[in-house]
């Protein structure tokens, strides 16, 4: 029977609690993953940070909003940062498929500074209280991403953080045909 230490990625992407907003973004843009483990200085598993708690923040911060994002539309040409009428911001850009000519780092690297590189993960994150055992069945595995509305569920053996498995992983489990 398939678990989910067949599945899982043991080698975690992991943030610190005082790792800014701005950098979490960099890291998940750079690393194309949507989520994150956060743990202390001893690699204890504190609590988890997703995307979707940057854009939840983003969201709430009454500083930001689409006129201030420099993103071009897929039809742009590479911009010239000396033409002041290249500094347009088009907030339509948001729909940039990834394969854009436009990296997520070049991206990122354009936003102003604003109140939200204040923000550390910590302020963030969701403290983990539950957690997915190696030896799970992908049922069991399938059920807790459900019944939790989540997509991803940090593996811990004891204390240890052992790896991650995402909503992702199940379905590669599914379309291969492997759940036996």
């Amino acid at each position: 029977m398939l678990t989910v230490r067949d599945i899982m990625h043991e080698e975690v992407v992991t943030v610190l609690p005082d790792t800014s907003v701005r950098e979490l973004s960099r890291l998940l843009a750079d690393e194309e993953i949507s989520g994150a483990p956060v743990v202390d200085g001893n690699g204890s598993l504190l609590g988890v940070v997703s995307a979707t708690d940057v854009v939840r923040l983003a969201a709430n911060d009454a500083s930001t909003s689409l006129s201030t994002f420099p993103i071009r539309s897929r039809q742009a040409s590479p911009v010239d940062p000396d033409d002041p009428e290249e500094s347009e911001p088009d907030p339509f850009g948001f729909f940039l498929p990834e394969d854009s000519p436009y990296g997520n780092e070049e991206l990122l690297s354009q936003f102003a500074e604003s109140e939200l590189d204040s923000v550390v993960v910590a302020d963030i994150m969701t403290p983990v209280t539950f957690s997915v055992e190696p030896t799970a069945t992908l049922k069991e595995l399938a059920q807790f991403l459900v019944r939790g509305r989540i997509h991803r569920a940090v593996v811990v053996e004891g204390e240890r953080l052992k790896g991650i498995v995402t909503s992702g992983d199940v379905l590669q489990a599914v379309a291969e045909g492997r759940l036996g």
